[in-house]
């Protein structure tokens, strides 16, 4: 007779071939004539027939017993697996989480020299008690939601914190902290990758902290602890959604004070991270400006492994040890991207008291002098300031020019530095050239006038500037001309009804220049001079608002200046001035000099007079290049949706822990109804308004609360849905609230203190 196994294997463990009975009726019947002709057969073969529910095995539980039938097979794991590894399992070790582990196919996992728990999570994966901890998170990483199950268990749970403490050097709370978090996750890949994205946000905010930058950062979800302890994880740029794009913001922000706040060029590499994107920022700006280039930042990208890093790593190592010369074919805004790295480069050698590469400042002074036609035609050709005080005359502007005399582009960084604070005006940055050359006679009436000198009528400036401007000077207070070398009352200089134009002369910077000691006690005249400039334009708005009056104001130079590097030694050319020779009479030009006008110029960086340290006239960025600012008193643009939310002056407050107040200013233009105000997660808050009617505002308080602490300027979203005429809009709306630092620390007392209020 020939045999027949019955199994039963609710788990799926049987490999071996066989009959697996199906539950539809039809099958089942046929199964049992299959087993009862095999019976009947005088045969060794067997014939296994496998079921997988308790309800199919009770269709064929008569058989048991019958002659020819072996005894039922059932298939428990955890019977198996104790049978395998000869031991007695934990209760705790359930038939489902054998399967879901895979156990039955490990072998014998079990060491004399390790526990049970430590050899099971040996057997999931070895990684997972890895002493390198890039090795235990990509272990982790490889495991399914079933081994949440496991870390469920308290002895497991208890022999992983335990090696989390002791092989990654990390203190019980922080692993408690861990696997508390990996317990609640849905997804264990997830979470760890937004524990990756929450550790380079946490790098950022502490960045954006650190050097006092106004940019709001999405809220933490996870402990700040949990966040710092652990080392920074592994986050591509392709998963780290919108990061790179808030570290580039913050990498432009601390770049553009960086010299204002004393904020030394290595502080960026704590912002660098292994992202194309952010590595593509960093080499434009260094291209731009070459005191960010340092060996520590080659060092730090020595750590990258991206060709991304390791071309600008090769790129960035020779910038270090040169200044790149200018292309003789670039076109004007490529000279002026060039001349911004260029200043940072002069800057830091003038500072230092090194000398420059001749040949950089020779690639500018001979593409300057070949390209003027195509200046003149750009909107960085000198004869754009008064080109703009006629637009804004034409507006009905009053018209305040201030003329710096010898404040270059070089120097513009203070002048930004100081006039940022002036929130009420609307401030636009330019850089000019000059005319050449680059002397007090030649550019300072050309520059406010547009009109080269020579084509200019004579008299004196008063004069020279009504001829300019006659069309907009009908009245003799039309124009008011203020001078800095003249003592005058502070009536003479405010702005009154009649005034349409007003010029400060501003000589004092000039004045001081020539008898200078040193470029940084040039930078140290310049902000007094700037701070009363910024005073009188303070001044000067208040009378503008008195008067009712748009006014604007155009700050600008009408040449730079350079630190002269060595005394010309050769044969003099005319009158000697401390950059240029006045010729006498037409003649031939030496090779070192170039000919503009009358005057013969030399290319290199010398001056023709023994005490013309600091000085001007010459062909150098530093002193053709000058700054064009412009502040204006136009008003911003009104809001466009019905209804705006905007945060009140009013502070956060902190009403219990992990709970804030916040006070917000709805502003209708048309009647807004059934207002509901949601808070975006990591945040809950709600808050309801009946109505609001047309051109309204309306003042309200509104409580909310998260899970984690948040402290520090953090952006919040909100979501407005609102009925207005007859429809029903949605908006978000994204707040910078500027969270209050704890004045406690949060132990449990602490906390238990707080939540009483």
């Amino acid at each position: 007779m020939m045999p027949v196994q019955l199994i039963f294997d609710g788990f799926g463990i049987d490999t071996e071939a066989a009959v697996i009975v199906k539950t539809q009726p039809n099958d089942i019947i046929a199964v049992r004539r299959q087993i009862d002709r095999h019976l009947q057969l005088q045969s060794g073969a067997l014939l296994r027939i496998r079921v997988n529910s308790h309800a199919l095995f009770k269709r064929f539980s008569d058989y048991e017993g019958q002659n020819g039938v072996l005894p039922t097979l059932n298939l428990i794991p955890r019977v198996l697996l104790a049978q395998s590894l000869n031991t007695a399992l934990p209760i705790w070790l359930t038939d489902e989480l054998i399967i879901t582990l895979n156990l039955l196919q490990k072998g014998n996992f079990l060491t004399s020299q390790r526990s049970f728990e430590t050899s099971l999570l040996i057997a999931c994966d070895a990684d997972l008690l890895s002493s390198d901890i890039h090795k235990f998170i990509a272990a982790l990483t490889r495991q399914n939601m079933q081994f949440k199950q496991l870390l469920a268990v308290a002895a497991v749970k208890g022999t992983f914190c335990r090696h989390i403490v002791s092989k990654l050097s990390l203190t019980e709370e922080i692993a408690r902290l861990l696997l508390e978090e990996l317990v609640k996750a849905e997804d264990i890949r997830r979470f760890l990758h937004t524990l990756a994205y929450q550790q380079h946000l946490d790098c950022l905010r502490r960045f954006v902290s650190t050097h006092q930058l106004n940019q709001a950062l999405p809220p933490k979800i996870y402990p700040t602890s949990l966040l710092q302890a652990l080392p920074l994880l592994a986050l591509p740029e392709n998963e780290a959604s919108d990061l790179p794009d808030k570290f580039i913001k913050a990498l432009d922000a601390v770049e553009r004070t960086m010299s204002a706040q004393g904020i030394k060029p290595e502080a960026i590499n704590d912002l660098l991270v292994d992202w194309p994107l952010l590595l593509s920022e960093l080499a434009v700006l260094a291209s731009e400006n070459a005191t960010l280039i340092s060996q520590a930042l080659l060092d730090k990208l020595h750590t990258f492994t991206s060709l991304e890093s390791q071309d600008l790593l090769t790129a960035l190592q020779q910038r270090l040890d040169s200044y790149p010369l200018l292309d003789a074919t670039a076109i004007v805004d490529d000279v002026l991207n060039w001349s911004s790295a260029y200043f940072e480069y002069c800057r830091k050698a003038f500072l230092a008291k090194q000398p420059l590469d001749e040949s950089v400042n020779l690639s500018f002074s001979d593409w300057l002098l070949a390209q003027q036609a195509r200046i003149s035609r750009s909107v960085h050709d000198w004869r754009s300031v008064s080109a703009q005080a006629r637009s804004y005359l034409d507006q009905a502007y009053t018209v305040v020019i201030i003329m710096v005399d010898a404040l270059s582009a070089l120097n513009q960084d203070i002048l930004l530095d100081e006039l940022n604070s002036l929130d009420h005006l609307t401030l636009h940055q330019h850089m000019l050239f000059s005319p050449l050359p680059t002397l007090t006679e030649v550019c300072k009436m050309a520059v406010l006038t547009g009109q080269p000198v020579s084509n200019q009528q004579s008299g004196n400036q008063e004069a020279i500037l009504r001829h300019a401007y006659q069309n907009y000077l009908t009245e003799e207070k039309s124009l008011k001309v203020i001078q800095s070398w003249t003592e005058s009352s502070e009536r003479a200089e405010r702005i009154e009804e009649q005034t349409q134009l007003a010029v400060l002369f501003e000589n004092r910077l000039d004045e001081r220049l020539h008898e200078c000691p040193s470029f940084s006690k040039h930078r140290e005249d310049i902000r007094p001079i700037i701070r009363q400039i910024k005073r009188s334009i303070m001044g000067w708005c208040k009378d503008a608002a008195r008067l009712n009056k748009e006014v604007v104001f155009f700050i600008t130079a009408d040449h730079g200046m350079t630190v002269t590097q060595e005394l010309y030694a050769g044969q003099a050319l005319g009158e000697a001035k401390e950059r240029v020779y006045k010729l006498r009479s037409p003649m031939q030009m030496p090779d070192e000099f170039a000919l503009i006008g009358d005057y013969a110029i030399p290319k290199k960086r010398c001056r023709l007079t023994t005490h013309a340290w600091l000085s001007h006239g010459g062909l150098t960025p530093e002193e053709v290049l000058i700054p064009f600012i412009t502040l204006s008193s136009k008003p911003p643009r009104p809001s466009v949706t019905p209804l705006d939310l905007k945060l009140t002056d009013a502070p956060c407050i902190l009403i219990a822990n992990k709970h804030w107040q916040i006070e917000v200013l709805l502003t209708a233009t048309t009647t807004i109804n059934n207002i509901q105000i949601c808070f975006a997660k990591p945040f809950d808050g709600k808050e309801s308004i009946d109505s609001i009617r047309a051109n309204r505002q309306q003042i309200i308080k509104i409580n909310f609360n998260s899970m984690q602490e948040q402290e520090g300027l953090t952006e919040i979203e909100l979501l407005l849905t609102y009925d207005c005429v007859d429809r029903h809009e949605k908006n978000t709306k994204r707040l910078s609230v500027k969270f209050p630092v704890a004045l406690l620390e949060k132990d449990a007392g602490t906390k238990n203190f707080e939540d009483m209020f």
